[in-house]
Parts: structure tokens; sequence; C-alpha cells
């Protein structure tokens, strides 16, 4: 009998969820320098539709946490998970529009230090694995993006609204240029491919120009892949509450979500060095002024944009970022992001849409800094007393 149009979508998504049973990531052949080729090749298959929006707690986002690991295995890091082995089960984690479940997982990596004094001691780089799965209905790929372009900048945190008489004719524009390239095309996978796709890749990438590098470290650099953050930072909460190693030993917290995009196209005063920074003097101002001072070195140095960090900024990102997790417990944290834009939390955030040479010039930073605080005679100086409880609510 016929097909009406959500039967089709329902088989379509089921033909796709059973190849993404199978589907395998093999490792793929990169070099050791951080470079736009390797950051494209890497987050290509992280974000492919075959990942299914990697939700956490389903059997995709155990699909990305195995490639993860596989890729921290082959690079000779060590185990830093439970019992030997890379991961660490949260629990009590589960997708909300798949049956398809699986256990939630933190993905953690040991790079070791060279200094018997200071191997004990840890520099953290962290992002966050998971994204929002997908949708059992499809829509129009470039309508949405032509929408969201004029009507929704900021993706899901843009209010949905109806669009005035003029904002429709400029929709109308774009999406008759976009329609000469392509027919239309139906999506439902939400690919997270800047969200936290490009934080997960950076971390691979920054975990190789370690593994395969000269850099010798003097305190081990410590990679966490977080699970759920999506559901509300679940998986670096339960992470820094049950430590794989001890909290106190962690000197310094980088997080890196959401950084390959940023361009003046993507967000108001966007360009090539603009950088979302959240959190980095509110325990250590000598972290504030190593990291300004390694940036400040880089070839095309970031300009920090410290609105975001304003106490009682309504947008709450100091607590909405991973790094939060660690700044409870006393941990000197930063959040870097390259902001907003259109494909937020929205099926178009996709790996073409990456601004690769600016992504890979963040990457780099990140290892100059991390390497920067691994060599320093003394760890980060706190300014202020740690937290006598790191679980009382979040204040921006």
């Amino acid at each position: 009998m016929p097909h009406t149009r959500s039967t089709i979508l329902l088989l379509a998504a089921s033909a796709v969820m059973a190849c993404a049973r199978t589907a395998v990531l093999a490792p793929v052949g990169t070099t050791a320098a951080i470079t736009p080729a390797d950051l494209r090749l890497r987050l290509t298959a992280f974000a492919a539709d075959s990942m299914m929006g990697r939700a956490a707690g389903s059997i995709w986002d155990q699909q990305a946490t195995d490639y993860i690991a596989n890729q921290f295995a082959r690079l000779g890091l060590l185990p830093g998970g439970e019992k030997g082995t890379f991961f660490q089960v949260v629990p009590n984690v589960r997708p909300r529009n798949t049956t398809e479940h699986a256990a939630a997982r933190n993905v953690i990596a040991i790079f070791p230090g060279t200094d018997p004094a200071l191997r004990g001691e840890y520099v953290s780089i962290t992002a966050h694995n998971d994204h929002i799965g997908f949708s059992r209905f499809g829509v129009d790929h470039d309508s949405l993006r032509a929408f969201n372009t004029v009507v929704r900048p900021q993706g899901a945190d843009s209010p949905v609204r109806d669009p005035t008489p003029d904002e429709a004719r400029r929709v109308r524009q774009i999406l008759d240029s976009l329609r000469r390239v392509h027919p239309p095309r139906l999506d439902s996978i939400y690919n997270g491919a800047d969200d936290d796709g490009s934080g997960t890749i950076a971390l691979i990438e920054i975990a190789e120009a370690f593994a395969k590098g000269n850099a010798k470290p003097r305190r081990s650099i410590l990679f966490v892949s977080h699970t759920a953050e999506e559901e509300g930072l679940v998986g670096s909460s339960w992470f820094t509450d049950h430590p794989t190693i001890p909290i106190d030993s962690i000197v310094a917290e980088i997080d890196v979500d959401m950084i390959g995009r940023g361009s003046a196209r993507d967000i108001e005063g966007g360009g090539p060095t603009y950088l979302e920074v959240v959190g980095l003097r509110r325990l250590s101002n000598e972290l504030g002024d190593w990291f300004e001072a390694v940036n400040a070195k880089e070839p095309l140095p970031f300009v920090f944009n410290y609105e975001y960090d304003a106490p009682g900024h309504p947008e709450q990102y100091y607590c909405r970022a991973d790094h939060y997790s660690y700044a409870r417990y006393g941990t000197p944290s930063v959040s870097l992001s390259r902001g907003e834009h259109m494909d937020y939390h929205q099926v178009t955030d996709e790996a073409q849409y990456i601004d690769y040479p600016d992504y890979a010039r963040l990457t780099k930073m990140v290892f100059d800094a991390a390497l920067f605080i691994a060599d320093a005679g003394h760890a980060p100086r706190l300014d202020a007393p740690k937290p006598t409880n790191p679980h009382v609510p979040c204040r921006q």
C-alpha cells in the first residue's frame, strides 16, 4: 500500500540505524603535526551519519567512545579509566528517543610526564563525546539553514518565531541560491560536528602531537572525553566526583567545546581571532597570565572575549560547560569556545561547515598552553580558597 511521508521517514531512519550498527571506523593515517587535513579526516568520520547523533547512553555513543579509545590506544597512551581500561561507566544515563541503549562512558587516557617529581601531577584537556541523537522525522536541510541564517542565527538558542515579510524574502533568496547547487534533501540526524565533535577530535589531535612529536612534558597530560554533557554535565560531574586519579593531582583543566567555527558569518564580531574564554581567572590569575602569554606567541593570536564570563550573564556559560565540574573542586579551569551559530543543536551541524584552518590554529594553541603548564616550575597558584562543598548550585 502507499507509504505516508511519516512512514517513509521511519523506514529511512531504520535503514540508517541498521547500517550504523555495523559501521566500523578504522584508524586513519595522520601526522604528528596538528593540521586542517587531519582534523577534517577525523571529524568527518566522528560526525558521520552512521554515528546517529551520539546520544549519551545509546549504542552510537558507545561506538563513538570506542573510536576515541582506539585512537588513544594506537597512539600509545596509557588507559586512565576503570580496571585498566580507557573507560569509566557513568550510571543511569538513558537516551530519550531510542531504545538502543548501551553504557554511557567517559574515555580517559594519560600521556605520562617525564619528571619523576612531577609526573604525578596532571594537566587535563577535556571535551564531550555526546550530542543529542536523531529525530524520527526529517526536515529539508537547506530550508532550515536558509531560515536560521536570517531568523535564528544562534540556532537552538535563538527564539522560535515567524519571519517578518522582509526576512521571508531574504530566506527565499538564500534558499533559491542553495537550490541551484542541489535538490531538496531530508535530514534527521544531529551530527554534532562542532558540538562537540570539534573538541573531541582536538583531544585526539593533541594526543597525537604529544605521542608522535618531540615535546616531553614534565607533568602528565590527562585526556578526558566526557559523556552526557548534553544531559547537564553528567559525565564530567561523575568523573570529578569519582575520579580515576586523585582529583587534587589535576593542576589545571582546559575544556574545548564548539571550537570549529567562529567566523563573521557565524557570530556577530566573529573572525579568525575570535575566541570566547570563560572561567580563566576565576580561581587563578596566574593561569590567566600563562594562557595569555602563550596565546601572544602564536603566529596569529586569538583575541580573548571575556564577555560571557561576566557574573550574572544571562547565557550562563560558566555553569553550562564541563570545566565547571573541575572548578567546583578548586581546580583552575577554563572553557574555550568559538561561539554559537545557526547550526547549534540543529541537524545541520555537519563537518562540511567547519572552518578547518582556524580550528587547527586553536587546537595548536591549546597544545602549547597545556605544554607550558605541564613544564612550569609550579602549579598555577590559587587566588581563592578551594570550595568546601562542590555540590552547591553553580552561580554564574
